[in-house]
C-alpha cells in the first residue's frame, strides 16, 4: 500500500513538471476551482488534464477529499490504456482509500470505490482466470456499494450499482430488488428499463431457495417435528 502511494505521488510530481497549467487569468485559483476543471475535463474524457488539475487542487489544498477522489476515478476509467491495467487500478485503489479516509461520508467516493473493485475483479477473472481472487473484490465491491447506500438511502446512483454488482455475482433475485428501488427513487434512470428487464430474466433462471437447500430444510423440518413431539411426551407424563 505505501509503495503504491508512493507511486501514484511521483506520478503526480510528473504531472506538475510536464504540461501543468499555469496559473493565468480566468484560470482556478483555489483548490475547488480546480477540482471543478478536472470533473469538467474528465467528464470530456480528457484525462490527462484532469489529473493535471486535481493535482493542481491538491498542491493546494493536500486534504481537498474530492481531488484524491476524482484522481482515483480517472485512474479507473483510464486504466486499460496504460502499460499495466492492474498496477493503474492498484493507484486508483490508493488515491480512493486517501479519499475516503478525508471524508467518508461521501457516496460520490463509495461509488468509486466499489466501481474501482469491480474493475479489478473483472482483471483478475478475465486476464488472470483467477476466479478466487476476482470474488473476493466483488464482494468488495458490493460491500462499497451498500456503505455508499448507508450514507444516500436515496441515491440511485448506489442502488443502481448494487444491482448490478448483485446480477454479476449471481444473486439477480436481489438484484431485481434493487432495480426496482431505482425505478421508485429515478424511474428515468439511464439504461434502467433494458438492465432491470435483463435482471428480471436471469433471476427466472435462478433455482430458488427452498430447491437449492430442499435437504436442509427437510432435515430442519424433522428436527422441529421431533422436538415438538417429545415435549409433547414429556408433558404427558407430568
Amino acid at each position: 500500500m505505501r509503495s503504491r502511494t508512493i507511486v501514484l505521488l511521483m506520478l503526480l510530481l510528473v504531472l506538475s513538471i510536464f504540461g501543468l497549467p499555469s496559473a493565468a487569468a480566468g484560470t482556478p485559483t483555489d483548490a475547488a476551482g480546480w477540482y471543478t476543471l478536472g470533473s469538467t475535463l474528465t467528464n470530456e474524457g480528457n484525462y490527462t488534464e484532469a489529473l493535471q488539475a486535481y493535482n493542481q487542487s491538491l498542491a493546494l489544498d493536500p486534504g481537498y477529499a474530492a481531488s484524491w477522489d476524482g484522481i482515483a476515478d480517472v485512474l479507473n476509467r483510464a486504466n486499460r490504456y496504460t502499460a499495466d491495467p492492474l498496477a493503474t487500478l492498484n493507484l486508483a485503489l490508493d488515491a480512493s482509500n486517501r479519499s475516503l479516509d478525508l471524508n467518508a461520508s461521501s457516496a460520490t467516493a463509495w461509488i468509486n470505490h466499489g466501481q474501482i473493485f469491480y474493475n479489478i475483479g473483472y482483471y483478475y477473472q478475465d486476464q488472470l482466470h483467477d476466479k478466487t481472487t476476482a470474488n473476493m473484490y466483488y464482494n468488495e465491491q458490493l460491500d462499497s456499494f451498500e456503505k455508499a447506500i448507508s450514507v444516500e438511502p436515496d441515491n440511485a446512483e448506489a442502488w443502481f450499482n448494487k444491482a448490478y454488482a448483485l446480477c454479476g455475482m449471481g444473486r439477480c433475485n436481489e438484484g431485481v430488488v434493487a432495480f426496482q428501488k431505482v425505478e421508485q427513487l429515478d424511474p428515468n434512470y439511464p439504461y434502467l428499463d433494458v438492465n432491470l428487464q435483463d435482471a428480471e430474466n436471469l433471476a427466472a433462471t435462478e433455482t430458488p431457495f427452498y430447491i437449492k437447500y430442499d435437504v436442509e430444510i427437510v432435515l430442519a423440518a424433522l428436527a422441529i417435528i421431533g422436538a415438538a413431539l417429545w415435549y409433547k411426551a414429556v408433558s404427558k407424563k407430568y
